[in-house]
């Protein structure tokens, strides 16, 4: 097991914050515990504006499921830098209150950790349904 890291399970959380930014646009999904339930907004950024785009609500255990999925505690740490002779891309930053107290913040810029598409795609999943901007 040398070199290998072991993550436990992200059994809770409270806040999981996604924000992406690009040439033309700032979007941020976050994740909040309300009431039992996750409910998932999905936010423009602007320079003063942050306005709502969609929101969904739904079961925390399928919330803990994508972050598990998403190895999201091995994620603690992560910085990409931008790669070399890369013109523009996707930067991202990642900040999340787990299991009771656990801080998780990762970043990068046109570099990713592991399984983060399967974070993004998740979100998107679960916005597909919502009703707008409720």
């Amino acid at each position: 097991m040398f070199g290998i890291k072991l993550f436990g399970k992200i059994r809770s959380f409270e806040t999981v914050t996604l924000r992406t930014s690009g040439m033309r646009h700032v979007t941020e999904y976050e994740i909040v515990m309300k009431d039992g339930r996750a409910e998932l907004s999905q936010y423009a950024v602007g320079r003063d504006v942050r306005k709502l785009q969609r929101r969904a609500v739904c079961g925390e255990d399928e919330v803990l499921k994508l972050l598990n999925r998403c190895s999201l505690l091995s994620w603690d740490g992560f910085y990409g830098p931008h790669p070399k002779r890369v013109m523009d891309g996707t930067a991202f930053t990642l900040d999340a209150a787990v299991n009771k107290g656990k801080k998780i913040h990762a970043s990068g810029s046109q570099n990713f950790p592991r399984h983060y598409r399967k974070l993004t795609d998740g979100l998107y999943g679960f916005l597909e349904n919502a009703d707008g901007a409720g």
